[in-house]
């Protein structure tokens, strides 16, 4: 399908949700392409990019200086967030730094245009559907004009990057106003993003995770599987925390680079991040710099760990050579989803290794050699 066939479908189909005729003969203008989404889509850190190096990138000195600098600067701000939300303002800020650099990156990119562009290109299509009918939404309510909606390739607008539908649902504002997530003054924008983790199941004084070791041998697949549970219950199963945080909450246990890289185990306030941008680097890197905010001792990664990320086409030629030798990822995309997991978990048990269904170079060289 074309993009103007896409286009005129869409708008047949927004007409029929009630978007009035009169905001689509507005918004008509803005549904362009913009080769900055189209091109930015495919090449995401989160995706590309080891656990190493994304933390990297995105928990830097730099960044780490400039968020203790904005914590005391914004403090009336933050003390209100955590009075209001119970949301520890060290995450806020760093879903703050991690999203915009604390607001001096908030995106030049006409949304309407960016969220059209990925629609059409079909990989997401509901998804960024159901944006752009939220951005219509904005322009409805008068809030902002399609002019006016700047922000990321990806549509996501203002000092936490909040998505149309995030704004329509989530933002809230600090002085009982109407929400104001593009204004300089960032209070708004926080205190939406502090009811936005509520509203994704934050819990008060549970941290995201922690850095763990695991037993030797241990059996990979049994322990990714089971269900939440206490500090004592993983103690129990041979796994050891790497710091003295004594505080009672369940967990689960992960290994976001494979069984050569850093094992976590991660709590509910884990899956609220996920909400904002579900790929657990982004998470891990979200609650790391929240931690390293408060002084925290940076994260050590062993050695061994894949010296770099996976291309998409490498990720594809996975997908479709395991499918081939019987264990069907349901689809080659070049994007490692739970039925690609579940379909390396099922090679690493017939070939006997390490079960951790994870998708790196070794898993790659092993597939190219077959």
């Amino acid at each position: 399908m074309t993009f103007e066939s896409w286009k005129s479908d869409f708008l047949s189909r927004a007409a029929a949700y009630g978007v009035s005729p009169a905001i689509l003969t507005e918004v008509s203008p803005y549904l362009t392409t913009t080769q900055k989404s189209a091109q930015a889509d495919m090449v995401q850190p989160e995706a590309l990019k080891t656990l190493p190096h994304y933390i990297d990138l995105t928990v830097s000195t730099a960044r780490i200086a400039e968020g203790q600098a904005a914590l005391q600067k914004h403090a009336e701000i933050f003390d209100q967030i955590e009075a209001d939300y119970q949301v520890d303002r060290h995450v806020v800020a760093a879903i703050w730094g991690l999203e915009s650099n604390y607001g001096s990156i908030r995106g030049d990119v006409p949304v309407i245009s960016a969220l059209a562009t990925l629609a059409a290109q079909g990989r997401r299509a509901a998804m960024f559907e159901a944006q752009l009918l939220a951005a219509f939404e904005i322009v409805t309510r008068g809030i902002k004009s399609p002019d006016q909606m700047l922000g990321s390739w990806a549509g996501a607008m203002g000092h936490t990057q909040f998505m149309p539908k995030s704004y329509i649902d989530f933002a809230v504002s600090a002085r009982n106003g109407r929400p104001d997530i593009w204004a300089e003054d960032p209070a708004d924008a926080l205190v939406s993003t502090a009811h936005f983790l509520v509203c994704h199941g934050w819990k008060p004084d549970v941290p995201w995770g922690r850095a763990v070791q695991l037993p030797e041998p241990a059996d990979l697949h049994m322990l990714r599987h089971l269900p939440p549970r206490s500090q004592g219950g993983w103690a129990r199963l041979g796994v050891h925390f790497m710091d003295d945080d004594q505080r009672t909450y369940d967990s689960k246990l992960i290994l976001p680079g494979g069984v050569n890289s850093l094992s976590f185990v991660v709590s509910e306030n884990f899956n609220a991040l996920l909400g904002y941008n579900n790929a657990q680097s982004y998470a891990i890197a979200l609650g790391h710099l929240s931690d390293r905010l408060q002084g925290a001792p940076a994260l050590h990664f062993p050695a061994g760990g894949d010296a770099r990320g996976l291309t998409q086409a490498e990720m594809k030629f996975i997908q479709s050579r395991l499918t081939t030798l019987g264990f069907d990822t349901i689809g080659a995309d070049g994007f490692a989803g739970p039925n690609t997991e579940i379909a390396i978990e099922a090679y690493q048990a017939a070939q006997h290794l390490p079960v951790d269904g994870f998708a790196g170079l070794s898993l790659l060289k092993r597939l190219q050699s077959t």
